[in-house]
């Protein structure tokens, strides 16, 4: 939850947990969204969508929104390290849930595999709905909804038996470093990020404070007829002091520039960990295409790795939304032949681009056209 809270940026409560309430009414509080910045840089297999090839054409007439979902699916899988994926038959079509929240049930010898999954359903955001939190339960046999505290089950119209029709899991997990060894949920969200997130949330909250108060200087005043009652302190107020009295200011040293380095060094180390250039801290510049490749080879090492993991990924939803298919609409979906999940985009120079597709037009590799496409996707779409 932690985790998820700081990717949304929902942090103030955590970031004014380290002060007194006095001081956090006091002082404006940053957010420093490093969360989201990182992970949405190193989630890069669904970047483009991968070229699915089926062996019936018509299958994928039943995926709704299937790109977009899988594209998030990745995000919030490198942030929670394991998320569940339901393919759900709602509207006639598929439609593809994100579970974040959930409690794997274990009713045999195997500890990885789970016999049984349940999980809370989405709730209503009117303040007024008064009702219970409702969960879902699925083994291979039943399928039923529940009121969470007393357990009441809720026979639904269309499924009176509590059965399941799919007569299997309709879940598929996504592990972001692949399935433990140790246990089903030996994993972590992120905890190096969302602890560097965290100090610099902290170190932006003292620089605030620091220039809320000690911008203009501590002012103090030294004699002995001085009314105190009538002195009226502020950085744009000046007060009568009797004839005795003086005022003066000290000026403690700037700690601002100093914060701002140590923010800056620790979110370096943090980029290195997630396979980020020192670059992606300090902001991109006009660089040649070798030059930007080289800087991020690190990272394109990493993306081999997670397109092999999604793509196994990918072929066992298949499996859930051929059952869904055969149930719903007595019909054969055919196999899923294939998967190429494209490269990113190079980023090039004008001459850079200019050469490459002069080469590519001599070699017969691409035409007029493709180049027009590459020029203007939106206007001329694939």
């Amino acid at each position: 939850d932690k985790a998820y809270d700081y990717y949304k940026g929902r942090t103030e409560a955590y970031t004014k947990g380290y002060f007194s309430d006095s001081l956090a009414k006091k002082i404006p509080c940053s957010i420093i969204n490093i969360t989201k910045r990182v992970i949405d840089r190193i989630s890069l297999v669904y970047m483009k969508a991968p070229l699915r090839e089926y062996s019936n054409e018509t299958t994928p007439d039943y995926f709704h929104q299937r790109n977009f979902k899988m594209q998030r699916a990745e995000k919030l899988c490198n942030l929670l390290e394991c998320i569940l994926l339901k393919p759900t038959w709602r509207n006639e079509r598929i439609e593809y849930d994100i579970i974040r929240d959930w409690e794997p049930l274990f009713y045999d010898d195997d500890p990885l595999n789970p016999s049984a999954i349940t999980y809370p359903l989405s709730v209503r955001s009117s303040v007024m709905d008064t009702t219970p939190e409702l969960w879902a339960y699925w083994d291979i046999e039943h399928h039923f909804i529940y009121e969470k505290g007393t357990g009441k089950k809720l026979a639904l119209e269309d499924n009176p038996e509590m059965a399941n029709p799919y007569q299997i899991l309709p879940f598929v997990s996504c592990y972001r470093d692949g399935k433990p060894e140790s246990s089903y949920f030996d994993t972590d969200a992120s905890p190096d990020l969302i602890a560097t997130n965290e100090a610099a949330n902290v170190a932006e909250f003292n620089k605030n404070a620091n220039i809320m108060f000690q911008s203009f200087g501590f002012g103090y005043i030294t004699g002995s007829n001085i009314e105190k009652d009538k002195l009226d302190i502020g950085p744009d107020k000046w007060s009568f002091l009797g004839h005795d009295g003086s005022l003066s200011m000290v000026s403690p040293p700037n700690s601002v520039p100093a914060l701002t380095e140590s923010i800056k060094e620790s979110y370096k180390m943090l980029a290195q960990n997630y396979h980020l250039s020192v670059s992606f801290v300090e902001g991109t510049t006009a660089e040649s295409g070798v030059a930007l490749r080289l800087r991020n080879q690190e990272l394109m090492d990493a993306r081999r790795s997670d397109v092999e993991r999604w793509r196994q990924i990918e072929f066992k939803l298949f499996e859930v939304e051929e059952r869904l298919i055969a149930v719903e609409q007595g019909r054969d979906a055919g196999f899923l032949l294939g998967l190429d999940y494209e490269e990113t985009t190079e980023i090039l120079s004008e001459d850079e681009q200019r050469l490459k597709w002069d080469w590519e037009l001599d070699k017969g590799i691409i035409d007029v056209a493709d180049i027009l496409m590459q020029k203007d996707p939106d206007k001329y779409p694939e």
